[in-house]
């Protein structure tokens, strides 16, 4: 039960800063890049974007893999349960920052929420998330490191929003120096908050 919490949790951090780093005007994480441009061109929520993007992401896992196991088929309800925390917070945060100083310290508070959720969700071992997921299945079938893999997916979920935006005539979005903060600095947060909460959170998970 203790860690069904946490994972819940994690998962509201995570929805939460997601939507605070779009607030922020500044460029969104790389992996929501791709999700946040697919919103504004086909004007849907980006719950809605989200869960699309969730449920190609375990397609592939499975066609990867060759397979499709218990793991991957969790990770479509969780896409749904995501998809619905992000158009919840979507709704009720409306910031608009007035000054470059106040959108860097609304970036400052996004990352702390993304990588705490990032954090709490991957240490409970419950259900990946599918972003994830497709990453560790792409590691595992193609024996890279999964920093490397990490690292590429990245790039390559910025790269489709780039191609998106070109093919569908729009100008780029999403992408700015928010996308290299958070590029640099989320992994790096998530190893503090394993220093700060390991102990008092997963001792006994």
């Amino acid at each position: 039960m203790k860690k069904i919490i946490i994972y819940i949790i994690g998962l509201n951090f995570l929805a939460l800063g997601i939507v605070l780093n779009i607030s922020t005007g500044l460029g969104v994480a790389a992996l929501s890049s791709s999700i946040y441009t697919t919103s504004q061109i086909f004007h849907i929520s980006l719950g809605t974007a989200s869960i699309i993007w969730y449920i190609v992401f375990v397609g592939i896992q499975c066609l990867l893999s060759k397979k499709i196991t218990k793991e991957y088929l969790l990770e479509i309800p969780l896409s749904f349960v995501f998809g619905y925390l992000n158009d919840f917070y979507d709704y009720i945060i409306h910031i608009a920052p007035s000054s470059f100083i106040h959108s860097l310290l609304l970036l400052c508070i996004a990352l702390l929420c993304i990588s705490l959720g990032v954090y709490l969700t991957s240490e409970t071992n419950f259900v990946l998330n599918p972003g994830d997921g497709i990453v560790k299945t792409i590691s595992e079938v193609f024996h890279y490191p999964f920093y490397n893999v990490k690292n590429m997916f990245d790039i390559s979920m910025i790269l489709c929003s780039l191609v998106l935006s070109w093919i569908t005539y729009n100008p780029i979005m999403g992408i700015g120096i928010g996308t290299i903060i958070s590029a640099v600095m989320i992994g790096r947060l998530i190893k503090v908050w394993q220093y700060l909460l390991q102990k008092r959170l997963f001792i006994e998970v």
